[in-house]
């Protein structure tokens, strides 16, 4: 397969890093990081044309990585994407839930299936993500370290975002349970929560909306959005560094948290 190598004895011995939606964007970002960390490197994705890019990259580096297609809302396409990353790659020791989807509309308009498809891609498919993870973590009995990418707006709401906003709290919360059940087990798990980030996803939302950053960096009060204090968005970089920060022996003592990225901008 495309963009396949084998990892290195020190690798092995941290574990294999799967993260999900990796194919672009924030995804792609981590999964470059954690590789340039000595990790070999799962690249799951929907999209496997998108997947095997990301692994061509990462390996062009010098580093391990393997393409996976998975469909992270299907039990069975999970458990034999991992099962494949074992065979390859070893043992997870890192598992990062990234893939998430987003559907816009006010709660007087939003339909059910905008409302489904966001709770069960942003929410269900984490916890289906993160058990199977964390299975396969307890039965190599050498602890590992879950980072969900979560959203600042767990906790602060927007305007438009109901099903969003209502996943993304709903997958900080999990992570809080995930952690407070595992820690006997060794296994660390904690929350990134991005603010605006300046991905694709994000310019096809301004192109839809007919605007830009403007009135995300300087806020709006129209909408009751506060602005990002630091002055500019987040780039995809900015989320990796923390993801890598959260997953390295500098956390080692850090479980059950949420670590907000977003400028400053949910500090009050």
């Amino acid at each position: 397969m495309s963009g396949a190598t084998g990892p290195s004895t020190e690798s092995q011995r941290r574990g294999t890093a799967v993260v999900t939606g990796s194919g672009r964007g924030i995804g792609r970002a981590i999964a470059r990081r954690l590789a340039r960390e000595g990790m070999p490197v799962a690249v799951l994705d929907l999209d496997l044309a998108a997947a095997s890019e990301t692994a061509d990259l990462i390996t062009s580096e010098g580093h391990a990585a393997r393409p996976v297609r998975a469909d992270m809302c299907s039990p069975e396409q999970i458990e034999a994407a991992f099962d494949d990353v074992v065979q390859h790659l070893g043992p997870i020791g890192l598992f990062v839930n990234n893939a998430g989807v987003l559907r816009t509309g006010s709660v007087l308009e939003m339909s059910l299936e905008d409302w489904r498809t966001v709770m069960t891609v942003n929410s269900e498919a984490a916890f289906l993500g993160m058990q199977a993870a964390a299975r396969r973590m307890v039965a190599h009995e050498n602890g590992g370290n879950i980072v969900v990418i979560a959203s600042n707006t767990a906790r602060q709401p927007r305007m438009n975002h109901a099903a969003y906003c209502a996943s993304k709290a709903s997958t900080d919360m999990l992570a809080k349970v995930f952690a407070l059940e595992l820690a006997a087990q060794g296994i660390r798990v904690n929350s990134v929560c991005p603010g605006s980030v300046e991905t694709d996803l994000q310019r096809a939302q301004w192109a839809a909306l007919g605007t830009g950053p403007e009135k995300q960096i300087k806020g709006d009060p129209e909408t009751f959005r506060s602005g990002i204090p630091l002055g500019r968005l987040a780039q995809p970089e900015d989320i990796a560094d923390a993801v890598a920060i959260l997953a390295s022996d500098a956390a080692r003592f850090i479980t059950g948290q949420s670590l907000y990225v977003d400028g400053g901008a949910t500090m009050f």
